[in-house]
Parts: C-alpha cells; structure tokens; sequence
C-alpha cells in the first residue's frame, strides 16, 4: 500500500486521550484486576475479543492476508510499583520494589495499595528520617528500601491500625502516575513505559476496524503484565514467528536522540535483536518516519520483553521500538511527536512494508 496512506488518521488527541485513559488505570507488576476490564471493553468497542492466557498476558488476534504467517507485536500493560513485606511499629509499610524503582524520584509520591480482600488504601512513600526539621542527617540518609517505607494517608499508628485498613503482606502497590499534558506537545507523566505504548497499539487496532485494512499476516497484539521484572515474554503463542516490542526508548550519552524520537533497538543487555527483523523495521522508519525523528540505539540498563521472549527459549525472531523517554522510571517525559512517529513505524511493519 501507499506508504502516504499509513500516515493518515492519526490523531494526537485520540492518542493522547488513549494514553491518558489507560495509564489512569493501576496496574503495578502483577496486578491485572482494574486493566483487564477496561482493556476488554475498548477493543470490544471496535469488534475485537480480547482473551488472556495464565499468565494473564491479554491477546487479540487480527487476521491477515497471509494466515500461513503469524506475528506479535506487544506493549507491557505492568508499571514499576512495590509490594508491602511487613510493618514498622508506627503503621508505616517496609516494602520491596517491583521492577527498576527510582527510590529517590519516589519520595514523596502518592500510592495506592492494593488490598488482597479488594480493598484500596491511599499512601506516601516517605524516607524514615523524612523531615530536615526533625532529623539531622535527613539528606545523608540513603534512598532505598532500607531507608523508605509507605506512610499510610490517615489515622494509623500501628501494625494493628494497618491491618484493619485491609493491608497484609503481599498487597501490591501502584505510584500514581501524575498524568500531565502540555499545549507544546510534551506530556509529563509516571509510567509512559510502557502505556504510551499501549495506547499505540490500541489506536492501530482502532485504525484497521476503521478502515477495514488487513494486516500483511496474522497478527497478535499482546499486551504482558511481567516485564518490569523480566518474564513477560517468557511465554510466546507457538504460532508465532516474530516478536516486536513496544517500549520506551532513552535519551542520554551514547543515544543520538531527544523526546521527538522514535527509536529502534538493535541490542540491549541481552544481546542483539534478530539482524533481519531490525533491518525490515529500519526500512518501514525510512518509509515512514520523518527524517529527523528517529534513530537505532544500543541499550546497556535496558531490555524488552521481544528479547526475554528470545533468550527464554522461543522459536522467534526479536525486534524492538518505541518513542524516546526523559527519566525513565521516574515521573517520566516525551513529546507526542515520538509517540505519533512510533504508531507510524507500527503501522508499517504490520503492514509488511519492507518485506519482499
């Protein structure tokens, strides 16, 4: 097809209000129960069925042209978060990370806790020694799990006064994501990785409902609730013979990139993604992508879930992008001109641009 024609119809707004929609919804590593539903709802707002498998990685199938083939694209519905291993005297919380926490772009965040009777608990990350007025050494004190706990937003003064909130070891905690979007295009918000690569892919499923297109093969778009702490893709449909992450992509030195940026992964600390498969991406960005808003990267502090899917033993190749991100892990930032150029460079490859 036209490659004009698979960069029309995106909007920003409807991106950006995807965005939003979905990253306003809680899912900390391994928490699915407020997602699932949502994420059902708006696909099945456009025809589609959305199933989970037991890992509660949620699936929908698109049929291609060609049904010999089948490929997957994913984003990662799980964002950092803790999960609560016991209590301080005062009824405050010791926990432990879910994923690459920041411990100290954390301080000070608002939470909630997810109760295992369904309950949900509004809370603080507070360092121990919280208060320059009060302790002394208050700057000197080391950010970290050691040093941090969770200040539960009310009348708690004991282990008891937490427990009857519903708290028990093993709830899991979401960081409020802070959601911010700015007349210039940028957006400020926790957890861009991995929703804005979510709100991706929901947007090119809208665009081929829309549109009646049919992807080159059969495509999955998959959406895993593990890969902050590094399984999400340890388990691949056997159907499938390529697997493309969605994620964020890094600014910094060695990255020739800035928040307009769509980037290509060619390697992360796992190793290289398959040689083809990131040669074809490449092609679809030159077909695509404006000139000046994209880029290959080699990762060292990062993987995807394209890549564990890999190296954990499945018959696939792997291949990796997304849209440049500011301090990540932290409240994080990008423009939607990297968010928009990333749906493009999608668009194209579940189109078959580049393949002969």
């Amino acid at each position: 097809m036209d490659t004009n024609e698979l960069c029309e119809g995106i909007d920003p707004k409807v991106l950006l209000d995807m965005f939003r929609k979905v990253v306003e919804v809680d899912s900390p590593v391994g928490y699915y129960a407020d997602i699932e539903p949502v994420l059902s709802r708006m696909v099945g707002e456009w025809g589609y069925e959305m199933t989970w498998d037991q890992k509660h990685t949620g699936y929908v199938r698109v049929p291609g042209v060609n049904a010999e083939k089948c490929v997957c694209v994913g984003a990662h519905l799980d964002t950092i978060g803790f999960v609560v291993r016991g209590f301080n005297e005062d009824g405050t919380l010791r926990v432990r990370n879910l994923g690459g926490i920041n411990w100290a772009s954390a301080e000070g965040e608002t939470v909630s806790i997810h109760c295992r009777d369904g309950r949900t608990v509004d809370a603080q990350v507070i360092a121990n020694h919280h208060s320059v007025h009060v302790f002394e050494d208050c700057k000197q004190q080391p950010r970290d799990e050691d040093h941090m706990s969770l200040s539960i937003i009310g009348d708690v003064a004991s282990e008891a006064d937490a427990r009857a909130l519903g708290v028990t070891e093993g709830a899991i905690v979401g960081v409020d994501p802070h959601f911010q979007a700015f007349d210039n295009g940028y957006v400020v918000s926790r957890h861009i990785d991995d929703k804005a690569a979510v709100a991706v892919l929901l947007d090119v499923l809208r665009w081929l409902h829309e549109t009646g297109l049919k992807p080159a093969c059969d495509t999955l778009f998959a959406f895993p609730i593990y890969e902050e702490i590094g399984h999400g893709g340890a388990y691949v449909p056997e159907e499938v013979s390529e697997y493309v992450a969605l994620d964020i992509t890094l600014i910094g030195p060695d990255y020739d990139s800035n928040e307009h940026h769509v980037g290509i992964i060619a390697s992360d600390h796992k190793g290289p993604y398959d040689w083809d498969l990131t040669n074809r991406l490449i092609a679809c960005a030159k077909a695509v992508c404006d000139e000046d808003k994209w880029n290959t990267q080699v990762c060292f502090h990062y993987s995807t879930d394209a890549n564990a899917a890999y190296v954990l033993g499945n018959n696939i190749a792997s291949g990796a992008f997304g849209m440049a991100c500011l301090n990540t892990h932290g409240r994080e930032r990008c423009h939607m001109d990297a968010i928009v150029q990333t749906e493009r460079l999608c668009r194209a490859y579940v189109m078959g641009v580049g393949v002969e």
